[in-house]
């Protein structure tokens, strides 16, 4: 049984893009065996809450009763999920990694590439991924893949064992496998001098798939009821795990999620698959 004080926190807005990241937490919320919260920052927030202005009743109202509204046609559709509505009087991103302290998992829908200066000033998902305190699901606006796999990246580096964790518990959850794709670094193919001997090329990508593979059966046997693959992929890890999260359940990357500026940015190839995969659970990873 899931804990009840941990649920499902979505950010909802009634936009398209909310309202699917809406049913994606909701059945998250039936796997969990755990309660769903519906949060709800009104509009404008921001801008009034960083010039002291305050909030007019009407505006207050107006949320709750957007609020009301998609829980009741939830509770229509899926009667079994406990639904708590909060409206919080702050920035969207705040308020959501607020949530992230408590909260099981925090899903986020994302409205697609936007403008230009979206992906560079950093958009509500992105800023939620990299601050949240736990794990953190965007939702594009697309519908997920239903029964596809959970498609997790393997850095041989590090590992990453937190980001395997969630891959697997999920996976166990959904009753589907997991495909762990291991890809190349842009490093392995750029810079060689011509006429270089690429033995050490040759080398250190056996190396790689080695301890990737090991690291895998290693997962695998903790898990012994989900069945997992591992996939190479000579290409760039935004590249590969973009292509292969097209026909997954849900695509699953680590995150250092250092703070201040790298934080906001999160790393290149979190950033990277946010803006191409479906559905993306971004796992903070070495927070000790």
């Amino acid at each position: 049984m899931g804990d009840a004080r941990r649920t499902v926190v979505v950010g909802y807005d009634g936009s398209p893009a909310a309202e699917i990241a809406l049913e994606w937490a909701a059945h998250e919320a039936l796997r969990r065996a755990t309660g769903l919260t519906l949060l709800h920052t009104p509009p404008l927030t921001g801008p009034a809450v960083w010039w002291g202005i305050p909030l007019t009743d009407g505006v207050l109202q107006g949320g709750q009763r957007l609020l009301l509204t998609a829980a009741e046609r939830l509770r229509g559709r899926l009667p079994q999920v406990r639904v708590t509505l909060e409206t919080v009087v702050d920035e969207p991103a705040v308020a959501l990694v607020e949530a992230s302290r408590t909260a099981a998992v925090v899903v986020v829908g994302a409205r697609g590439r936007g403008r230009i200066t979206g992906p560079l000033l950093g958009s509500v998902s992105q800023k939620v991924s990299a601050h949240a305190h736990g794990p953190v699901v965007v939702v594009r606006g697309t519908e997920p893949v239903p029964g596809g796999p959970v498609v997790v990246g393997v850095d041989p580096l590090d590992g990453a064992p937190e980001a395997l964790t969630y891959a697997f518990e999920e996976a166990q959850r959904r009753g589907v496998g997991v495909v762990a794709v291991q890809a190349a670094q842009e490093e392995d193919v750029h810079g060689l001098p011509v006429g270089h001997d690429d033995e050490l090329l040759r080398a250190t990508r056996r190396r790689a798939e080695r301890v990737a593979r090991e690291r895998v059966e290693g997962w695998a046997r903790r898990y012994p009821d989900v069945p997992a693959t591992l996939e190479l992929a000579y290409a760039h890890p935004i590249e590969a795990l973009s292509a292969r999260a097209q026909d997954a359940g849900l695509l699953v990357v680590g995150s250092r999620g250092r703070g201040g500026l790298a934080g906001l940015l999160l790393g290149s190839v979190s950033r990277g698959v946010l803006q191409h995969a479906p559905v993306v659970a971004v796992v903070r990873v070495g927070a000790g």
